[in-house]
């Protein structure tokens, strides 16, 4: 079993959980609120599945083959906003309890398993990123600081959040918008999780192909607005 496979798994089951848990916290009804949260939640995962995705794979080249696990980049928020709220209301006495406190605080922590999938992404691009700075046809072995500091270039957080704004997933005129306090750094950390994505689904190769296919994207589109 190949590395990248057996890490995928806890954070696959984790995200079709998630899932699965929303529909029972709805047939809990515990509060109004959280009734429309939910309601909120899957209204703008069908925006993502049905255009976010299609963007993402256009820029990267990558195809989602779990699209659960994009509820940890663009839902974790509101994911976890709901499960806490659930905690301190109780069921109402006439509806079934279905899930448990401690299973309601598994769900709740959405927003470390999302910084954990941030932090595997970042260490699978700076592996994956030698091959879009190592110029072609180089027969010398380049020097540390050439490759650190190309690196940078690509995978900072600075550049990391200008590919997030290039791939323009937000949209005012819909219910997906983007948050006020999405700094270059929370924008970086949501590209490193695309990336986190990509290496549990596909391993190594599938990041140094996505990274050059957005590197690209981003050049040409960048060029034809100039």
């Amino acid at each position: 079993m190949k590395s990248h496979t057996f890490i995928a798994k806890p954070f696959i089951e984790k995200a079709n959980r998630i899932k699965y848990d929303l529909e029972l916290l709805e047939r809990e009804q515990r509060t109004k609120k959280s009734m429309e949260d939910i309601k909120k939640i899957r209204e703008k995962f069908t925006i993502i599945r049905k255009s976010g995705i299609p963007i993402l794979t256009g820029a990267t080249g990558h195809n989602f083959n779990h699209p659960n696990l994009l509820l940890f980049v663009f839902l974790y928020k509101e994911i976890n906003e709901v499960f806490n709220e659930a905690q301190t209301n109780p069921v109402m006495a006439d509806m079934p309890e279905t899930l448990s406190l401690q299973e309601l605080k598994e769900m709740s922590v959405v927003s470390e398993d999302r910084l954990s999938l941030a932090h595997i992404g970042d260490a699978a691009l700076e592996l994956g990123v030698i091959a879009s700075i190592w110029p072609p046809n180089t027969t010398t072995i380049l020097k540390k600081q050439y490759l650190h500091d190309e690196r940078n270039k690509l995978v900072e957080n600075i550049p990391l959040s200008r590919y997030w704004e290039s791939m323009q997933l937000y949209d005012n005129s819909t219910i997906f918008v983007e948050h006020p306090n999405e700094n270059p750094d929370t924008k970086g950390s949501y590209m490193e999780a695309v990336f986190g994505i990509i290496y549990l689904e596909s391993g190594l190769e599938a990041v140094e192909s996505a990274i050059q296919n957005l590197k690209c994207n981003y050049e040409k589109n960048h060029n034809k607005d100039s």
